[in-house]
């Protein structure tokens, strides 16, 4: 339990970043009182990984199968859907380029997260992605809905930051990003379907994804990238690539390799995409060139995971 002493600190600094709206990284101090409460990953179904770099986790959610449900997207045509529990309510940007989802402090708490190791050992996030300088650890929360689809001990990173999830919210400043879902949790449903026009999401837990033979543009075979997230087979200017689906952000392409305004062409399947806008890529951070939002936008996009493919439909008039 925790001392009188660390929930009156505790409740002056969740009070200092209500006030002031900005980020707070959570002192050393506090964030090993919390940690200090962490349980095996094996109590919710997870397993513990002992490597060099010291403890991690392996596993997924549970969710539950027969399921389909709908999302809309909050506001915009960025996927940011909003989540429920128990009166708790917060808003998860669906990041399909993200290897690994993450969840802000103080939302932790609210859903009742769990840290996960062992009272003097704990998971931290070690991998390659910019934490903006607040370190993350690995939790469990135990449960949290996608409108009525209940999800069960979902892992994640909670990054320890109050009112902010650094550069993970990418940019957006309302609605406030609270969550995010990256692939490591959207690759344990049957189908993911992002209809960006009518701007919503839907799950499928168990039915198997028929496209529409009449609108089906191109299947892309889901492949691996050093960077981890969606990656689908795809080429640069006739170059076999894998390409990332960057469902979370707001530009056309990116890419590493090259500084250019313009590339010239990028393949995803059978489906082609000419002079696009380009933004270069930070040098040494996720080198796979990736497809955007605004890329993406035109096509009803079906992420199958279990079967590996990637479906992309043509809006219906």
């Amino acid at each position: 339990m925790l001392r009188t002493s660390h929930l009156v600190a505790a409740a002056v600094l969740f009070a200092a970043a209500a006030h002031a709206q900005k980020e707070l990284i959570m002192p050393r101090m506090q964030r090993n009182t919390y940690l200090s409460h962490a349980r095996p990953a094996e109590e919710f179904g997870l397993r513990t990984i002992r490597g060099k770099d010291g403890l991690s986790y392996t596993g997924a959610a549970r969710i539950e199968p027969g399921y389909k449900v709908t999302a809309a997207f909050e506001s915009g045509p960025i996927p940011l859907i909003r989540i429920k529990d128990d009166g708790q309510q917060m808003n998860a940007l669906l990041d399909a380029g993200s290897p690994v989802s993450w969840l802000e402090f103080g939302r932790s708490r609210d859903f009742n997260a769990v840290f996960l190791g062992t009272e003097k050992k704990h998971m931290p996030y070690t991998g390659p992605l910019n934490t903006g300088g607040a370190p993350g650890y690995a939790a469990v929360v135990p449960r949290m809905n996608i409108g009525y689809v209940p999800l069960y001990n979902t892992p994640l990173y909670v990054r320890m930051a109050i009112h902010s999830l650094g550069p993970f919210a990418r940019g957006i400043e309302a609605p406030h990003v609270d969550a995010v879902f990256g692939y490591d949790l959207l690759q344990h449903f049957e189908y993911v379907r992002f209809d960006f026009r009518k701007r919503e999401v839907l799950f499928s837990s168990s039915d198997i994804y028929v496209p529409d033979v009449d609108l089906l543009k191109s299947i892309a075979a889901v492949t691996t990238s050093p960077e981890g997230g969606l990656a689908v087979e795809g080429s640069l200017n006739g170059e076999p690539t894998p390409v990332i689906l960057d469902t979370a952000g707001d530009y056309f392409f990116s890419r590493g390799d090259a500084k250019v305004k313009m590339t010239r062409q990028v393949r995803i399947g059978d489906a082609v995409w000419s002079r696009l806008p380009t933004l270069l890529l930070p040098t040494g951070e996720n080198r796979t060139p990736r497809a955007g939002l605004r890329m993406l936008e035109n096509y009803i996009v079906t992420v199958c995971p279990k079967r590996g493919v990637v479906y992309f439909e043509t809006l219906p008039e």
